[in-house]
């Protein structure tokens, strides 16, 4: 008879109320997923736990939370986008008579707010806290707060869980080698949740952990994947005989490294998330982004990073204080100038921990709204030049504008008219390779939209010529589709969204008349 394991201990992802279209859920739905990928933080955290636990792993955007059988601790990761949720999780389990222990970005810096929900909140890196919290548990002398003195060697990484999640519903696994992030951006939390001294994992040990991972797609969670170039290169060195498919995040300066950019295309990259925040050279010394340039510098780069055959994910940020409406149209002039499909766009938000949330909450500009609310498209500050309608109304105008077929098709036919993008990305199974056949058959060529028939054609034409590999045409044509959908449903959802917006709604902030001192 199979002994029963000492403890029985629930890891959770609370499901997110709103999800704004970077989240790639409507393309993981159309390749038959559920999520794209799921937070690393459980299969990592789950690695951290000794063998006498049995453990589950629930993240609810994949799969919902049986209520039996109840579970002695319970551990929930937080986002500020999930936290009510999170809290009313942490009530349920603590009512039931389990253990509840926080963890996450939002809760390392609002800890003595979820201690009105939890027994003890991890800060910070879960190694070395994590651990300690499960032996006082054992012994039933749980602390409040768990929370390294100092950052964690990071040399090794005990290899993640995988084997606790249902790989079949997500399309990716995320992947961190590094910690740190050496710029201090006043909007970001990487700096504050992991210093800003960078920390390398061992190239053996990643390179165990990808093959140990029982999926070919990747994203490397990083916030800049290659601030160390001779790293990055001996990391390129490795990835390629792997034969896998990624995508990560850097610095434009990326592109200031032919050698790093085709070791990069080799190894599998398709996709480079970069923060160019802002167009405005005002805006980005506003938020301390000052290592970004103007868009003139920017456009050689984007064009050498686009010669490698490698995609530029162009992350971008409208409502700092010198921003004005103006700002969305140069972002969609400067991306259909530069034939940059991928576009996310988001409104300046202060998560707590931010040096941007400290002076935003001490002038009065936080608007009040719940941090549910925080995904990327709803106003959640008062703007210096934009009342809270004025920006969602145009940010919800730009997104449809970047993700209407007219613009997808205008800034492929440009992409893709040479010869960079003939690289494979990697193998489709056979049943995969037939369900985006069929959808994209059902969706592109007799559809009633002129853009997206003639899209799919210039695309089929582009493939046949051998202008452009049939992996990379059937991805982008999928993922472009999950974005306009995706775009689609805001829109039938943009009633109910105004009224959230205008609850909170008192005009720009350069109105802001501050009432007379009464001493």
């Amino acid at each position: 008879m199979k002994k029963r394991k000492k403890y029985r201990l629930l890891l959770i992802s609370p499901r997110q109320k709103y999800i704004n279209y970077p989240a790639h859920s409507e393309m993981a739905h159309i390749f038959g997923k559920k999520r794209l990928m799921i937070p690393l933080a459980l299969p990592t955290v789950a690695a951290l736990t000794p063998d006498y636990y049995d453990i589950r792993i629930y993240d609810e955007e994949i799969q919902d939370i049986p209520e039996k059988p109840i579970p002695d601790i319970v551990g929930i990761t937080t986002l500020g986008a999930t936290i009510n949720r999170a809290y009313m999780l942490a009530d349920h389990y603590r009512s039931m008579g389990a253990k509840v222990v926080l963890g996450g970005p939002y809760v390392s810096f609002m800890t003595e707010e979820a201690l009105q929900h939890a027994d003890s909140v991890v800060s910070g890196e879960a190694e070395g806290s994590w651990e300690q919290c499960l032996k006082d548990f054992e012994n039933g002398i749980m602390k409040p707060l768990y929370k390294r003195s100092e950052f964690a060697p990071f040399k090794t990484h005990t290899l993640p869980r995988w084997d606790l999640v249902r790989m079949n519903r997500i399309f990716q696994a995320g992947i961190q080698v590094s910690r740190g992030c050496p710029f201090n951006c006043e909007f970001c939390l990487v700096s504050k949740m992991f210093g800003r001294k960078m920390r390398y994992r061992d190239i053996g040990n990643i390179v165990d952990e990808i093959k140990a991972t029982p999926v070919k797609y990747f994203f490397f969670v990083d916030d800049n994947l290659t601030t160390d170039k001779k790293f990055a290169k001996e990391l390129m060195h490795a990835l390629i005989p792997l034969k896998i498919s990624w995508g990560c995040m850097c610095s434009i300066d990326v592109a200031d490294d032919d050698e790093l950019l085709e070791g990069m295309a080799q190894a599998g990259c398709f996709n480079i998330l970069i923060g160019f925040e802002s167009l405005n050279p005002q805006s980005l010394n506003e938020s301390n982004k000052r290592h970004n340039h103007s868009a003139e510098i920017y456009e050689e780069a984007i064009r050498k990073i686009h010669s490698h055959g490698i995609h530029i994910n162009a992350s971008f940020i409208a409502g700092f204080d010198h921003d004005t409406l103006d700002e969305f149209d140069r972002i969609f002039d400067f991306t259909v100038r530069m034939n940059m499909p991928y576009v996310n766009l988001h409104l300046l938000n202060a998560p707590p921990g931010t040096e941007t949330f400290r002076r935003y909450k001490e002038e009065g500009r936080l608007t009040g709204n719940p941090h549910e609310m925080g995904v990327g498209h709803f106003p959640m500050i008062r703007y210096m030049n934009m009342s809270q309608i004025e920006i969602f109304d145009k940010y919800m105008e730009t997104i449809t504008r970047l993700y209407s077929f007219r613009t997808i098709r205008e800034k492929a036919e440009h992409l893709f008219a040479e010869n960079a993008f003939i690289r494979s990305g990697g193998k489709i199974s056979a049943a995969q390779k037939a369900r985006l056949s069929w959808v994209i058959c059902k969706e592109f060529p007799f559809s009633r939209d002129k853009d997206k028939r003639e899209l799919f054609f210039f695309i089929l034409k582009q493939v046949r010529n051998k202008k452009l590999a049939i992996d990379k045409g059937m991805g982008f044509l999928i993922s472009m589709l999950g974005y306009n959908r995706h775009i689609r449903d805001h829109l039938k959802h943009l009633v109910e969204y105004r009224d959230l917006v205008m609850r909170n709604d008192k005009g720009p902030w350069k109105n802001h008349q501050p009432e007379p001192s009464t001493h």
